[in-house]
């Protein structure tokens, strides 16, 4: 073939080379996805080997935004504090329809497994069902006991959140207590404590469990509305900061602020090991298969890949701004 006609039959070849690359590019592998303190970003690749991708187009600057466990939603906040809603889909993101969303939001916590969420806003927390396609307020309650409460503490804001995927019930710690809400407005103390808590539903039901710095215990409920609870001592852990069931929910994971270690807790064999992580974890957020254990803004993010046989710990490097 003479020389010139090559040239022309790889110019024509140019542009296909370039899109099918781009295509490799959005449809690559997705870890999970960051809030890094100005933007929700993707995290590109596989576990040990991610890198944090570009910021997606939200439409504005969200003043904070949550992932949900399945990946394939957000909940973000703008400046002003309206609450929007989007689907998730590797490197785009694209606003879901709701008209009756709550205003002044200041947190938001998704369901195990994402069908619902828990959403702080003015002084109360609006339980949110039908997640991800139509969102939609199932009921809402004040975020302290009563006013009392909230004179004495120095916010009315909940110190934990946790909310079962059905929507039925919310766990609630605030003004020393933590307390298991429904719809009907009815609530019970689960916990009186002066200490730092955390709080997580299982999978698909009613179960749950409360880490508990004092102690420091971890309280697992069959069913938290009907079941007692089986205590388990959980040494190391006075100071939690987050705490999450496995996929499966046959284990539970539990993060300290202090210590640099995360443990595992095996709910059926009754043993616990304990993953070492050069890290100071903020919390557990699932993500797909792994566990978000810190966020992206000060730092590389850390991951607990419980894909992996045994379980270890990966990170993502920081960005490069």
């Amino acid at each position: 073939m003479p020389i010139s006609k090559r040239l022309l039959v790889m110019a024509a070849c140019l542009p296909a080379l370039t899109i099918h690359g781009q295509q490799r590019q959005v449809s690559g592998p997705i870890a999970g996805y960051v809030f890094d303190g100005t933007a929700l970003r993707p995290i590109a690749g596989v576990p040990g080997g991610a890198t944090l991708g570009d910021a997606l187009n939200l439409g504005f600057a969200p003043r904070f935004a949550t992932v949900s466990p399945q990946l394939d939603s957000a909940i973000a906040a703008g400046a002003d504090g309206s609450v929007h809603v989007f689907r998730l889909s590797g490197a785009t993101a694209g606003e879901v329809d709701w008209s009756g969303a709550p205003r002044g939001a200041e947190r938001a916590v998704f369901s195990p497994s994402g069908t619902a969420a828990a959403i702080y806003a003015e002084g109360r927390v609006h339980v949110i069902s039908g997640l991800p396609n139509s969102p939609a307020v199932a009921f809402s309650v004040a975020a302290t006991f009563t006013a009392e409460h909230a004179r004495a503490t120095a916010s009315a804001a909940p110190t934990a959140m946790a909310v079962s995927d059905d929507a039925a019930w919310l766990l609630l710690a605030s003004a020393g207590s933590v307390r298991l809400l429904g719809e009907s407005g009815s609530s019970g103390v689960i916990v009186e404590t002066a200490s730092a808590v955390s709080l997580a539903f299982a999978p698909s039901g009613h179960g749950a469990a409360i880490l508990n710095g004092a102690g420091p215990t971890l309280a697992v409920y069959a069913d938290i509305a009907t079941a007692p609870a089986q205590t388990i001592g959980a040494p190391g852990l006075s100071e939690p900061v987050g705490v999450a069931f496995s996929t499966d929910g046959k284990q539970v994971l539990a993060a300290n602020r202090s210590g640099q270690s995360i443990a595992i807790f095996d709910l059926a064999g009754g043993t616990s090991t304990s993953l070492l992580c050069a890290c100071t974890p903020t919390g557990i957020a699932r993500l797909g298969k792994m566990f978000r254990l810190t966020e992206a803004a000060s730092g590389p993010v850390w991951l607990v890949d419980m894909s992996a046989t045994p379980a270890r710990i990966v990170f993502v490097p920081a960005r490069n701004h």
